[in-house]
């Protein structure tokens, strides 16, 4: 991230109050902020109150997940393990490999690669 005298002025000036579109990506790029989102957070958004989804009908593969990322700016994305894992925890080559030709295509970088331990009941006491 950038900081200068100049830069920290802005935030009172041109940079004051609610950003989005245009002002915020002028905001990030300036301050040289990278954004990332989790690929999850372009999907149905389902959760422990909606455990089917809040948008069933919305198409959430990994792919139309990471074209909803690109589609919206984001340059970055957050993965979790268990795309890439089969039941028995091994990877699947060909997902990695689908994955990472669309991260080529769509300009996208993969920033962060969460373990998830948090939606199996096996890891309910841990990894170990």
């Amino acid at each position: 991230m950038k900081v200068t005298k100049e830069l920290l002025a802005k935030l009172e000036t041109e940079y004051a109050g609610y950003l989005e579109g245009e002002r915020l990506d002028r905001f990030f790029k300036e301050f040289g902020i990278k954004f990332a989102a989790g690929h999850w957070a372009a999907g149905d958004f389902l959760d422990r109150f909606a455990t089917k989804g809040y948008w069933p009908e919305l198409d959430s593969s990994i792919k139309a997940q990471m074209e909803r990322v690109a589609k919206a700016g984001i340059e970055g994305i957050e993965f979790h393990d268990v795309l890439f894992l089969d039941e028995n925890l091994r990877v699947v080559e060909d997902r990695v490999t689908e994955v990472r030709e669309l991260l080529d295509k769509l300009g996208l970088k993969a920033t962060t690669m969460n373990v998830n331990m948090f939606t199996d009941p096996r890891w309910k006491l841990g990894s170990v």
